[in-house]
């Protein structure tokens, strides 16, 4: 494969399962507290370093003036995160995949520290794949601004036009890539029991899942699982060994690359 290409991964729902509950109204509703407090605490844990729960409940009791100990509520929450994330089948193949066919491999992500703790516990063989990580929490600064995305563009040291984004947020992971001139997949999973009954759902072979063309931005596709996005993204490395080979190009006819 043609060094300088890159596909990058965002991680909750798209690598691993994401709670229903984001960590930020998570926390507010067990400390009791309101929606807005919920946004503060959500930007906060996703822009902030904290070493430790203890270190997160201080700033949250000195930030938002609260009276009784965050602390027990504040462990209970960050212990949880460490254990709760679960591999969504076919993450580590897909990335091995993309890996193994010549790209470099990044990860965006807007996510709190546990998390992305509990992520790298439930997914030990992705890991070692990855050759940039941009979690939010550590750089201060969440998806959709462009400047994360710039900076792991930076980090592979490729061109958006050379570069894959993978996510599940048309607003967080498509929009912005495309926006930057890179191509993205847009990853729209079906429910378990869907899925189980649908045999064609666990082919790599078959065409991507039809959206209305008003919905996804050009540049873009949609995929219904991660052995569709693994189909994609070498789909994708592989075309781009032929100058002015769009992302969409194989696939809309569902011709195979030459």
């Amino acid at each position: 494969m043609t060094p300088g290409r890159a596909v990058f991964f965002d991680i909750g729902e798209t690598l691993v399962e994401r709670p229903e509950v984001g960590p930020g109204r998570r926390l507010a509703d067990a400390l009791g507290l309101g929606a807005d407090h919920a946004r503060v605490i959500t930007s906060l844990v996703f822009r902030t370093v904290f070493a430790s729960p203890d270190a997160l409940a201080e700033r949250l009791r000195s930030e938002l003036g609260l009276t009784d100990d965050p602390a027990p509520t504040v462990s209970a929450i960050w212990n949880a995160q460490l254990t709760e994330p679960c591999e969504i089948p076919g993450a580590t193949a897909c990335v091995a995949a993309v890996r193994a066919a010549g790209a470099k491999v990044g990860v965006i992500s807007n996510i709190w520290a546990p998390y992305a703790e509990g992520f790298r516990r439930a997914c030990p063989a992705i890991g070692p794949l990855v050759d940039s990580w941009h979690l939010s929490f550590e750089g201060g600064t969440t998806k959709p601004n462009a400047t994360i995305f710039h900076a792991a563009l930076a980090a592979l040291q490729v061109a958006p036009a050379e570069a894959l984004m993978v996510g599940d947020s048309l607003e967080k992971d498509i929009v912005p890539a495309v926006a930057l001139g890179m191509s993205a997949v847009w990853l729209r999973r079906e429910p378990a029991a869907a899925a189980a009954s649908d045999e064609r759902a666990v082919d790599p072979h078959r065409a991507p899942r039809p959206s209305p063309t008003e919905v996804v931005p050009e540049g873009a596709v949609v995929a219904r699982n991660l052995s569709e996005v693994r189909r994609i993204a070498l789909t994708w490395l592989w075309a781009k060994r032929g100058a002015g080979t769009s992302l969409t190009a194989p696939l809309a006819t569902g011709r195979s690359p030459s």
